[in-house]
């Protein structure tokens, strides 16, 4: 058994800050967005000890694994051994398996832990090697010129509307994309591919991670087909971009999973796409767990997820079966379902017109013209878009919208694009086909299809938007940012609003309704297509906000018969030139208040000055509803208990070298009632001005607030994490210990407020945190900690002793222990040792 390992579960404090710091991450008004962590800044604040990794390992090492390898965030450990040595470690026989034909290992029973590591380590993998499956669905259709249509990366660039994107100098270069899988390639086939398409020249990076077995090419599996088209196509829509190949045997150790976790653990791309998968109730709940937080792992440290929402429709669980009807429910597919992984289900191209396509091919083999109505993909019985509802994942935060099912449940998927093998498939080049452009000797076609056929062209659109951004830093999760603009961009999408993912079910099963169960497409998100597919060139326009709006004062006063006036100011983001224009109104129902904003328009930057003026008449407002009519189409209905001003803001994109286009933001500028004071607050696009209570004509200094988290006490030799969050203030927050210390080996972070570390001394410790902006003068705030204490840590051991024991024969036992304070001294307390057994008093 090659490739095993222990994985490390968090602390309640761990994942409470992990939690917030992927918030933080994505929260543009936050100082720690886009800031994200090496996995050795992750091993610091979420990884276990390193005291508690010897122990681990040395524990390990007593039952005679071997190959021990501490992954660099020291959230598992992997190690080799035999079967026996696991029997004897973890208390669980390893048996054969026979599965649908193929011969796989798994353990009979739970894995047993001793005392000492229970609570420590999470789960056990590698025990079992039962496979995920991948979704590529292959045909090899004769070329027929006029008759039929297939997809190119050309025609996928031309009708997702990627090559606007090209003409503004972006094409992937400096970024990667980490693919997965568990079969060799050949480069010829890439090359092949690349050189049918009118690709450059761009080698993969192909790795087997340290540890695991080269796979070899597996054709029978379908593995390196699934290889073949996520390597090509992942490098087809960012042509210059890096792509990392990393893959595992799945016949001796975990495949894809290892995989995974070595992408990961080693940060190796900002894109990771997943084209396997396996249905939720498949995976245990420790499995589950155990993925979900190198997701987050993954996240943290900037990189985004893709994953295939799988092919059979709403009955995943049904996948590979050899039946012609779902019998085991409705159900999704995981990884798709995690919270930390974007989900690709599937759409067909639904128009077969000469305005769709040419009647020749171009020099890349390209013949769309133009986007191409799409419905959800759904060829029969496991040959659909896979999606659905979650039955072990809850709703997440961000998961709302038109659409959005109020089910409590994570839904899958999140975005789909074209997936039919039989209707408008992609091409690609298989092992050993491609000898005249796509057509093999005998002029057939090597056509794919699956949402396995997702993830990779979507990853290529997204190295094009960390490339725009230009810190290489990566997007993290996707999802947040991916929801927000659903919700309000009228270009950005394309909608799929026909067609479902049913699949036919035997009578009397779970879900089963008159003989079918799954869901239908509709306006807004649906749980066959979800958000539907992307306008590439208007999605990464619109994925980072480029202006940041001001409001100076934050509070005036308004009297009838008055008036009074705030300086909106305009700072340009991301690069961002261009014109913001002002428009400002009072709602209908105000009498006698009016609203005016001098100058109408700022190029790039500047300052704009909004003047409310209400007459001896005016009265306060008695409506709650406003309606305010939104430029890119359909209607925004804000509610406001008493709106007394709306001030829209529409923007005019110029970047320069890109095509200019028009972008419309909705800012909200409102004014709180009872006609004494106003409050402005003011927010656009993700970037919103600061909204406090202090008041005055003039710029006004804002306060700071500040609080602290802290565990009540830490314990030696054990990590350590609480946090101080501020608020208020103007520009950039650093934290400072004022007064006092730190317990030695606990720091303070003075960007994110974080105090973490390994307490290396027992004894008691009192310390002020300060908080201090960047304004002119600077506002700052304290918070004292008082008799923070370090604790030892508390004494576990666990022993290894050989049983029975041989008359003549050399044995070597082993004890080991968890906490107390070094030096430890080992005795037999009670009984005594067999006659030539010693123990040994400092090493046990």
């Amino acid at each position: 058994m090659p490739q095993m390992s222990l994985h490390f579960s968090m602390t309640p404090q761990q994942s409470a800050a992990l939690h917030q710091l992927l918030w933080a991450q994505q929260d543009r008004r936050s100082p720690q967005y886009h800031r994200f962590l090496s996995p050795e800044q992750y091993a610091a604040r979420f990884g276990l000890a390193e005291a508690d990794i010897a122990k681990v390992t040395r524990w390990l090492g007593n039952h005679g694994f071997s190959n021990l390898h501490v992954a660099r965030s020291r959230k598992w450990v992997s190690f080799s051994g035999t079967a026996g040595q696991v029997e004897s470690a973890f208390r669980t026989a390893i048996h054969q398996y026979s599965l649908r034909g193929e011969l796989r290992i798994a353990n009979t029973g739970d894995p047993q832990l001793p005392k000492a590591l229970q609570g420590v380590v999470e789960s056990v993998g590698g025990l079992n090697n039962f496979r995920m499956r991948p979704h590529a669905l292959r045909l090899h259709p004769l070329y027929t010129a006029g008759t039929s249509h297939y997809v190119t990366p050309d025609d996928w660039e031309t009708i997702y509307d990627v090559k606007p994107l090209y003409g503004r100098g972006l094409d992937g270069s400096g970024v990667s994309i980490a693919v997965v899988g568990q079969s060799d390639i050949q480069l010829s086939d890439i090359r092949a591919f690349r050189s049918a398409a009118g690709l450059p020249a761009n080698d993969p990076t192909i790795i087997v991670p340290p540890g695991d077995q080269d796979p070899g090419i597996q054709t029978a599996s379908g593995d390196e087909t699934e290889a073949d088209v996520d390597v090509e196509w992942a490098g087809a829509i960012a042509p210059n971009a890096n792509v990392v190949f990393i893959t595992a045997s799945d016949t001796s150790g975990n495949g894809v999973t290892d995989a995974i976790s070595y992408a990961i653990d080693n940060d190796v791309a900002p894109i990771l796409s997943i084209s396997y998968g396996s249905c939720e109730a498949d995976n245990s709940a420790t499995t589950v767990q155990t993925l979900n937080n190198l997701f987050q792992q993954a996240n943290a440290e900037g990189m985004t997820i893709l994953a295939a929402s799988g092919d059979t429709g709403a009955a995943e669980c049904d996948s590979g079966v050899q039946e012609y009807n779902a019998s085991h429910g409705l159900a999704v597919q995981f990884p798709a379902s995690s919270p930390y992984v974007t989900a690709i289900g599937g759409t067909e191209l639904a128009a077969y017109g000469s305005g769709y396509w040419d009647s020749t091919n171009n020099g890349s083999n390209g013949s769309a013209l133009s986007y191409i109505p799409e419905v959800v993909w759904n060829d029969g019985f496991q040959s659909a878009s896979g999606g659905g509802a979650s039955k072990l994942i809850p709703k997440p935060d961000w998961q709302t919208g038109a659409g959005v099912p109020a089910d409590n449940a994570r839904d899958v998927p999140d975005l789909a694009f074209t997936a039919s093998p039989s209707v408008s498939g992609l091409l690609f080049c298989g092992h050993n086909w491609c000898s005249n452009g796509f057509l093999n000797s005998t002029s057939y076609l090597d056509v794919v299809g699956g949402t396995s056929v997702g993830p990779p062209p979507f990853a290529g659109v997204l190295a094009l938007i960390v490339q725009s951004e230009g810190t290489g830093t990566g997007l993290g999760n996707i999802n947040p940012n991916l929801y927000s603009l659903a919700q309000i961009s009228g270009n950005a999408f394309h909608d799929v609003t026909y067609g479902t993912n049913d699949q036919a079910c035997q009578l009397s099963t779970p879900d089963c309704v008159q003989g079918s169960l799954g869901y239908t497409a509709g306006a807004g998100y649906d749980q066959a297509t979800g958000w539907g597919s992307v306008d590439a060139s208007n999605f990464a326009e619109q994925w980072f906000g480029d202006i940041q709006l001001t409001a100076t004062p934050t509070t005036f006063t308004i009297q009838p018969g008055s008036s009074a006036t705030a300086t909106v100011a305009v700072a340009p983001q991301n690069g961002f030139t261009g014109t913001v224009s002002f428009a400002c109104s009072a709602a209908d129902n105000l009498v006698d208040v009016t609203c005016s904003v001098s100058p109408s328009t700022v190029d790039t930057a500047g300052d704009v000055t909004v003047t409310i003026s209400a007459a001896n008449t005016a009265q306060t407002p008695g409506g709650k509803w406003f309606a305010m009519g939104r430029p890119s189409g359909g209607w925004v209905l804000v509610g406001l208990t008493a709106l007394i001003l709306v001030l829209l803001i529409f923007v005019l994109l110029g970047f320069g070298s890109r095509n200019a286009l028009k972008r419309y933001y909705i800012c909200v500028c409102s004014l709180a009632s009872l006609a004494v004071v106003a409050t402005v607050s003011i927010s656009c696009g993700g970037a919103s001005s600061a909204s406090t209570t202090s008041s005055g004509y003039g710029p006004t200094a804002i306060p700071v607030t500040l609080s602290c988290s802290l565990p009540p006490n830490a314990t030696q030799g054990a990590g350590f994490y609480g946090t101080c969050t501020a608020s208020g203030g103007t520009g950039a927050i650093t934290f400072s210990i004022s007064a006092g210390t730190l317990p030695a080996g606990l720091t303070l972070d003075p960007t994110t407020g974080v105090i973490s570390g390994t307490a290396t001394a027992m004894g008691t410790s009192s310390f002020t945190v300060m908080a201090m902006d960047s304004g002119s003068p600077p506002q700052s705030a304290t918070y004292s900690v008082t008799n923070l204490t370090v604790l030892p840590m508390d004494l576990s051991i666990s022993c290894t002793i050989p049983n029975p024991l041989i008359i003549g024969d050399v044995h070597n036992g082993g004890c080991t222990t968890i906490g107390g304070t070094p030096p430890m001294a080992f005795s037999v307390s009670a009984g005594a040792l067999p006659p030539g057994v010693v123990l040994d008093s400092a090493t046990g």
